[in-house]
């Protein structure tokens, strides 16, 4: 059985929802993945393959890159229909190469090839909603099109969020299946020994992980900095243009570490030696409350409380998993996490449920049963 993947997200780019759930494929499935190119990064031109995925790059139309003469390109109409065609020529190319059956399935995550995946033969189209393809700093105006032409074709939705289910249950005829995110439980109960660069941070360590982004709530991080008492603020994670001189001006005012991304076999390691693990996202932004992020689950499998913005998928569990909407209850939660019992037995059953095998298990089933109707 084939799977073709149309995806905004590189394979082999930080660990994400797909991968993790892709790589638990059962073997019966081919998966095939096409991604998009990225600039200076070491991009699959020729097919590669890990597990029963087979990854390779297209040069599918991509908003805000590095190249300014591809930007002045992809603004006009024509340009993008140029960008497009010469993308739906190599990706068909290499389907035919790599010897996919004549009308696979299709999952769709990249909405910026919506006349190729109109054209491709198919069996069903499905979306795997993560992030909302809207939410991004620099995305274009024209790609609202985009995103409605490619919501059309589609046939089954999973989504990440009850927030988003309900959203786009309003705008599709199916309803969205709503498949969560979740954590690699085994590999984050597993003990660590402390890594050097954060053993010798002063306690108490207040933790972030994840993309430094524009969803980050500074007034927030502010708050926890000043209420650190002799402790640390820890930021672990990728930087971007959108947050780099704000990261910067709170990095001068001290007590804060920003210790830059990890490997994900590394990331365990680093939460195992937190105190707390915050989620300190502008609580407002309706794009944040749509989230389900992967890592208020790999906080609670390593075993930390946590404190994040309100998610729909969850219900608070004081002391081990709060919710706070405002700078000022961050702080007093994070307090609170840090002045009871330490408990890691309790917050790592909250996180179990929602293990990466079963709703890889979940989505297969589903998929599966979707395709017999039509085979």
């Amino acid at each position: 059985m084939d799977l073709v993947v149309l995806s905004e997200v590189r394979w082999g780019y930080f660990r994400t929802r797909k991968q993790f759930l892709l790589s638990r494929f059962p073997p019966r499935w081919r998966v095939f993945y096409a991604q998009p190119p990225a600039s200076g990064a070491d991009d699959p031109w020729e097919p590669r393959t890990e597990g029963n995925v087979t990854y390779f790059t297209v040069p599918f139309l991509k908003p805000s890159t590095a190249s300014s003469i591809y930007n002045t390109l992809s603004r006009a109409a024509p340009g993008r229909a140029a960008i497009e065609t010469a993308a739906e020529w190599f990706l068909r190319s290499r389907l035919r190469k790599l010897g996919v059956e004549a009308c696979p399935a299709v999952m769709v995550s990249n909405i910026y090839c919506p006349g190729a995946l109109s054209r491709l033969s198919r069996k069903l189209i499905f979306y795997d909603f993560n992030d909302h393809p809207l939410q991004f700093a620099g995305v274009p105006s024209w790609a609202r099109r985009y995103w409605r032409a490619t919501l059309d074709q589609v046939d089954t939705l999973f989504v990440v969020s009850e927030y988003y289910r309900r959203e786009l249950a309003a705008q599709i005829q199916r309803p969205p299946v709503l498949i969560g995110n979740g954590v690699e439980c085994a590999r984050f109960e597993a003990p660590n020994e402390a890594p050097a660069d954060l053993e010798r941070l002063p306690r108490p360590r207040i933790g972030y992980i994840g993309l430094l982004s524009h969803f980050l709530d500074f007034e927030t991080l502010e708050a926890l900095r000043r209420g650190r008492g002799t402790g640390t603020l820890v930021l672990i994670g990728p930087g971007t243009r959108a947050t780099e001189t704000r990261v910067a001006e709170l990095v001068k005012r001290g007590g804060v570490a920003v210790l830059g991304p990890r490997a994900y076999d590394r990331v365990p390691a680093y939460l195992q030696h937190l105190d707390v693990g915050v989620i300190p996202f502008r609580a407002n932004d309706p794009f944040v409350q749509g989230i389900n992020p992967n890592k208020v689950y790999q906080y609670l499998a390593s075993g930390l409380p946590v404190v994040t913005t309100p998610l729909l998928d969850l219900e608070p569990a004081p002391p081990h998993l709060q919710f706070a909407s405002t700078p000022d209850q961050a702080v007093d939660a994070v307090r609170a996490a840090l002045a009871s019992p330490a408990d890691a037995a309790a917050r790592r059953s909250l996180a179990r449920p929602h293990d990466w095998d079963a709703l890889a298990e979940r989505m297969v089933a589903t998929l599966e049963s979707r395709l017999s109707t039509v085979s």
